[in-house]
C-alpha cells in the first residue's frame, strides 16, 4: 500500500472520533517497519474540552490500539512493525489549506521543492490559504503544490512569551 492510500484510510479511521491525522510517517527500527502517526484533536463546539488543549498520554495510547487494530485487520504490515502514536508538536506541519487557516498569524517555515529566486526556505507569518495557494504576512505567495515541507516554526521568545 502507498503512502497517500495508508495516509487515506487512516483518516478515515479517525473521522467520527473527534481527532485528526496530521501527518505519518514510515521508516524502519530493528529492522521492523516503523509507522509514526501524528494526530491532534479536532476542536469541536460545546464538546466541553478545551480547543487548545491538544492531545493527551491517553488520547495516544487509545488511538494506538485503535490503529493497530486496523493495521493488523488489513494486514498492511504482514511480517510485523512498530507502531508509535504522538501529538504532532510545536513544530507541526501543514498540508492542508484548513491547516494555513487554523495557523493564521503563526510563524513558519516553508520548505519548496524549486527555489524560487534562488532560495528554496522561506520564513514568514501565515496570512491565509485559498486557491491552492498559500499567502504570507509579508506577500510572498506560494502554491500549495510547490511546497515540500511548511512547519510551524516559533523562535524561543515566542515560545516563552516574551515577544
Amino acid at each position: 500500500m502507498d503512502l497517500k492510500t495508508l495516509e487515506d484510510r487512516l483518516d478515515s479511521v479517525l473521522e467520527g472520533r473527534n481527532y485528526e491525522l496530521v501527518d505519518i510517517r514510515v521508516g524502519s527500527q530493528k529492522k521492523k517497519p516503523l509507522l509514526q502517526v501524528f494526530v491532534d484533536r479536532l476542536y469541536v463546539a460545546g464538546d466541553g474540552k478545551d480547543p487548545n488543549g491538544g492531545i493527551t498520554l491517553d488520547d495516544c495510547a487509545a488511538l494506538s490500539e485503535t490503529i493497530g487494530d486496523f493495521i493488523d485487520k488489513e494486514n498492511i504490515f504482514a511480517d510485523g512493525y512498530c507502531l508509535e502514536v504522538s501529538s504532532p508538536g510545536m513544530d507541526r506541519v501543514l498540508k492542508k489549506e484548513k491547516d494555513f487557516n487554523r495557523f493564521a498569524g503563526s510563524p513558519v517555515k516553508i520548505k519548496l521543492r524549486k527555489p524560487v529566486d534562488g532560495a528554496a526556505v522561506f520564513y514568514g507569518k501565515i496570512k491565509a490559504a485559498g486557491g491552492a495557494e498559500l499567502t504570507l504576512e509579508d506577500g510572498f505567495k506560494f502554491k500549495l503544490e510547490d511546497i515540500l515541507e511548511a512547519r510551524l516554526h516559533f523562535t524561543d521568545e515566542e515560545l516563552l512569551g516574551k515577544k
